[in-house]
């Protein structure tokens, strides 16, 4: 990691268990889509954990970060495709099987009220809008457009945006996932009548 992206943390490791979970009842070619991958830390435990049959691609904005994210795939040996990107706009035309993004979620006006370890990751990897869910709207409103019929998404969230992401989501079937403390952390998002 060096100052263009977030340092991992320990929460992040129930989003891709989650989907590592998932990805053992799937056969065949599984496609994969990170969103706003920063240190690529979890496009590429998928990678290296997940089994010989995916194809993985992650998105940033941050052409820094996806430097970053290439340097992490050498260094694991796996094959991730990078794409610098904001969010779904250079994304190839394909459909995937599972989405999973942790994106930035800080409210603005919140991010100055935290402690100064985390004022010191970079503002974007941190920036989730006036009310923390830009990334979330986005989500929700393109993810059909990339999604396989019977494709999932997998969204790490702020112990206290459970309600309002899901909202977000209301036509679809969301099932919560608490962290080790007993926090909200992860949605996992899938067609309703699937």
């Amino acid at each position: 990691i060096n100052e263009n992206v977030l340092i991992p943390q320990p929460d992040t490791e129930i989003l891709v268990e989650e989907v590592l979970n998932r990805l053992k009842e799937k056969n065949g070619e599984i496609d994969i889509l990170d969103l706003c991958t920063g240190s690529g830390i979890i496009a590429i435990s998928l990678a290296k954990y997940g089994g010989e049959n995916l194809n993985i691609y992650a998105t940033d904005i941050s052409k820094d970060a996806i430097d970053v994210a290439k340097k992490n795939a050498k260094l694991n040996n796996v094959k991730v495709d990078f794409i610098v990107s904001d969010m779904f706009e250079n994304i190839p035309n394909k459909k995937f099987d599972i989405i999973v993004s942790n994106p930035p979620y800080i409210e603005e006006e919140i991010i100055y009220k935290l402690s100064k370890e985390v004022q010191n990751e970079p503002y974007i990897a941190l920036n989730g809008g006036k009310d923390g869910l830009y990334f979330y709207k986005n989500i929700s409103k393109n993810a059909d457009m990339f999604l396989k019929e019977d494709g999932e998404i997998f969204l790490e969230i702020g112990y206290n945006q459970r309600e309002s992401v899901t909202l977000l989501f209301k036509n679809n079937k969301v099932t919560c996932i608490k962290d080790l403390a007993g926090n909200d952390r992860v949605l996992k998002i899938e067609k309703k009548g699937k």
